[in-house]
């Protein structure tokens, strides 16, 4: 991997240990969202993203699972892209440890109808259980059958309140909290102001036909953000965004500051 901002005036080879220092949080509670997208713009082939991925976009989507506490997922995206719980990988042992962190993190589905299949490996596979974060309206009869095999929340009347979702995951002790979308639920949490920092997967694809945005979603005000990191890689382009008003997070000797 080649970093392409900051200039540094040094070697722009990236190692491992320096990408994990680059996108490592710097502070919490601190909420990442993260995408893939076509150059132009498309976030889906054929319905899922990971037609836009590659072995550079899959080692930084794994890197990112790694120094998160949490993966936040909307329902219709963890059920079209077969989610299952993030799994524990050698390779990032030592780094979680670093932390106190558990093995892998654990994910948290946002569903407004409950209406996920408790047999899925989103359930019978995790350990510790799936948080499902959901709202009151919600049948009683599908938030009782998620509380068998998962840990509910609920956080919102007629539909979830992200910003009670996001509170709930920090009393927790959730506080670096990783978002993987959909586009719908990035929209939620950007109207909210929620998200911190977006990190852009640009993959050297032409999508066309009739994809959506990464993020969708009620007309909200503009968030200006600034560019802090530029890599490429395989002609993929990682950016990384973060809100304006949160650039205090980023020490001026930090090597992500713009400043």
């Amino acid at each position: 991997m080649r970093l392409l901002l900051p200039d540094e005036g040094t070697d722009r080879t990236l190692e491992p240990a320096d990408l994990a220092d680059r996108y490592a949080y710097p502070v919490v509670p601190w909420v990442r969202a993260n995408m893939v997208s076509s150059i132009d713009g498309a976030v889906t082939v054929d319905g899922r993203a990971r037609g836009l991925s590659g072995p550079a976009d899959r080692h930084l989507f794994g890197l990112l699972r790694a120094l998160a506490d949490v993966v936040l997922v909307g329902a219709g995206t963890a059920r079209v892209e077969g989610y299952g719980p993030p799994l524990a990988r050698t390779e990032h042992a030592a780094l979680r440890a670093a932390h106190d962190q558990p093995p892998a993190p654990r994910i948290a589905v946002v569903t407004n109808s409950a209406d996920l299949d408790p047999r899925s490996a989103l359930f019978a596979e995790a350990h510790p259980p799936t948080l499902v974060l959901t709202c009151a309206a919600a049948p009683a009869e599908l938030r009782s059958r998620l509380a068998d095999v998962g840990e509910v929340r609920v956080v919102g009347d007629a539909r979830v309140d992200v910003t009670a979702a996001v509170a709930a995951l920090v009393n927790d002790g959730l506080t670096r909290i990783l978002t993987e979308g959909g586009p719908h639920l990035l929209g939620s949490l950007a109207a909210a102001g929620l998200i911190d920092e977006l990190a852009v997967s640009y993959s050297p694809t032409l999508g066309a036909g009739d994809s959506g945005r990464i993020i969708e979603g009620p007309p909200a005000s503009t968030t200006p953000m600034s560019l802090v990191g530029l890599i490429e890689s395989d002609d993929f382009l990682f950016a990384r965004y973060v809100r304006r008003d949160r650039l205090d997070a980023l020490a001026p000797t930090d090597p992500r500051s713009p400043r």
